[in-house]
């Protein structure tokens, strides 16, 4: 039991990884930046891919990014 508990763990896995392979590969990145990502990093790139794929589809244009810091001081 055990061991077919485990076997059917590993091939979850093993499906999960073919997913995930195969998201990272449709996102919009060069296949080289794509195979290095984690898990993590492919479900946040693919969820900002897809908000602002609905902003653009819906006429909007995405948030612009807010600075952090100051802008440099002219003398």
């Amino acid at each position: 039991r055990r061991e077919r508990s485990r076997d059917a763990a590993r091939c979850r896995r093993s499906r999960e990884a073919e997913v995930f392979g195969q998201l990272a590969l449709a996102l919009p990145f060069a296949r080289g930046v794509s195979a290095h990502l984690d898990k993590a990093s492919i479900m946040r790139l693919t969820i900002s891919y897809l908000r602002v794929h609905r902003l653009l589809a819906a006429g909007q244009h995405p948030p612009t990014p807010k600075c952090t810091g100051d802008p440099p001081q002219k003398s």
